[in-house]
């Protein structure tokens, strides 16, 4: 069942955003949260009264919607009192519709909180008018951290449900970043000049999409990287034993009625968590599409409007973009009726014998001739198998390099640098990795020399060493 929102906040709680004055209360309840912010105690009627009263003072807007109906408010004659009573007023109307809610302290003097649905909204708010993007940067590896914790910490559900919180905000972020890809797609198409364009593409679009959001997600947070990491521990977390314990020390701490609804609710998160990282890749792939189309539609929109003088296409473009646009208006306006001429619907007619134009013919499929490729000989593939294997001998495994160093060492356990038999610069590869592989794991060992000479031999330079047998 779709729970009821005005269960939880007054139906009065947006009238004052719905009023003429409503960019002055956004403004008001804005610099009351962020004092909010800054202050330990609630905010004193004085100190409230002064923010709202430096923000009228800031605006230009028409207060002529807020009234004041108190008679010590209404008895105001000079301006500053006249704001200090709008000021009262917009506090006790931001009151009466559930912003704000009025405390009487022990020294009777009045103060002002913000409800939970008040801070919860006004945050979201803040974040709207400061125009931050979604937080994504680092939040796929913070869901890992998490479950891996969970797995290694017995008991420890909290780390699970807030992964599996983080997993819902990650994926209503990778949403709106997919719709807002869209609205910078349309910005472009509104645009009429290309450095209009560019300036989309170089600034506004880098700025909220591929910096903040887009680059990251394709590379330091790519799933792929986390994934594996987040499913293991999942799997471990979804042992029935560990549902239990998590579902017991729920229960424990009160925060369930019973151990069968903690398992449920365990469950259903565990379950969640991972349908949501199994389709995360369809979200990511959606997501490189769109903005693939914005990169294309950019790069088509500056191309028409540089071509706009010298083609037909960037002229036709140019037209439509003027009477779409500059003459009726940005939006879904209808043409005027002056330019119903310029625009016709012409029906398919037989073509007149006696005129000079070729007839037109019907669009025919393009089925391209079976083109036979020339079988090779037996001496070319008598060679080009050779050329494989030499290939292939040119990769150096570990058996290779245990195999070398085997053929240095010969019937001795050790054998110092000066003395091996190398014989050119083709063994250079050979040597490199015999000294990166030799902490014993192949059969040998590499022992550097503090004071090691430098030694040249074969054409190859090097630092003295041991190559001793284990």
């Amino acid at each position: 069942m779709t729970p009821n929102l005005f269960d939880r906040i007054p139906t009065t709680l947006f009238n004052p955003l719905a009023a003429p004055s409503a960019p002055v209360y956004a403004a008001v309840l804005l610099r009351l949260f962020a004092e909010t912010q800054r202050h330990q105690q609630p905010l004193s009627r004085e100190l409230a009264l002064t923010l709202v009263i430096d923000t009228l003072a800031e605006t230009s807007a028409d207060l002529s919607d807020i009234e004041i109906d108190s008679v010590l408010d209404a008895a105001a004659d000079d301006e500053s009192d006249a704001l200090a009573a709008r000021a009262s007023a917009m506090l006790r109307y931001l009151a009466t519709c559930g912003w704000l809610r009025i405390e009487t302290q022990s020294d009777f003097t009045v103060a002002y909180t913000l409800p939970a649905h008040a801070f919860r909204l006004l945050s979201v708010l803040h974040e709207l008018a400061a125009n931050e993007p979604p937080r994504l940067r680092g939040m796929i590896c913070a869901i890992h951290d998490l479950l891996q914790a969970a797995r290694q910490e017995q008991g420890d559900y909290v780390r699970l449900r807030e992964a599996h919180y983080q997993t819902r905000y990650l994926l209503q972020s990778l949403k709106e970043l997919q719709h807002n890809i869209g609205e910078h797609i349309q910005h472009v198409l509104e645009q009429l000049q290309a450095r209009d364009v560019l300036e989309q593409i170089f600034t506004h679009y880098r700025d909220q999409i591929v910096d903040s959001a887009y680059h990251q997600l394709r590379t330091t947070d790519h799933v792929s990287r986390f994934r594996p990491g987040i499913l293991n521990a999942l799997a471990t977390l979804a042992d029935e034993a560990q549902i239990e314990v998590l579902a017991g020390q729920m229960r424990l701490r009160g925060e369930v009625a019973s151990v069968e609804e903690a398992v449920a609710l365990l469950t259903s998160s565990i379950d969640e968590i991972r349908k949501h990282f199994a389709w995360l890749d369809r979200l990511l792939t959606s997501i490189d599409l769109r903005h693939s189309q914005f990169v294309d539609s950019a790069v088509r929109t500056i191309e028409h409007q540089l071509t706009a003088s010298s083609t037909t296409s960037g002229q036709l473009y140019a037209l439509l973009q003027h009477l779409l646009t500059e003459v009726p208006g940005r939006g879904n306006t209808p043409l005027p009726d002056d330019y119903a001429p310029l625009t016709a619907l012409f029906a398919l007619e037989l073509y007149d014998e006696q005129a000079l134009a070729p007839p037109t013919r019907a669009a025919v499929p393009f089925t391209p001739e079976p083109v036979a490729a020339p079988q090779p000989s037996a001496a070319e593939i008598q060679a080009t198998r050779e050329y494989a294997v030499q290939q292939m001998y040119r990769a150096i495994s570990r058996e290779r390099v245990r195999r070398y160093a085997a053929s240095l060492l010969g019937d001795r356990d050790e054998v110092h640098a000066s003395d091996l038999p190398l014989t050119g610069t083709d063994e250079l590869p050979l040597l490199i990795y015999l000294r990166a592989y030799g902490d014993g794991s192949l059969g040998y060992r590499i022992e550097e020399q503090a004071d090691g000479d430098w030694i040249e031999q074969a054409g190859m330079g090097f630092r003295a060493f041991v190559l001793r047998r284990v």
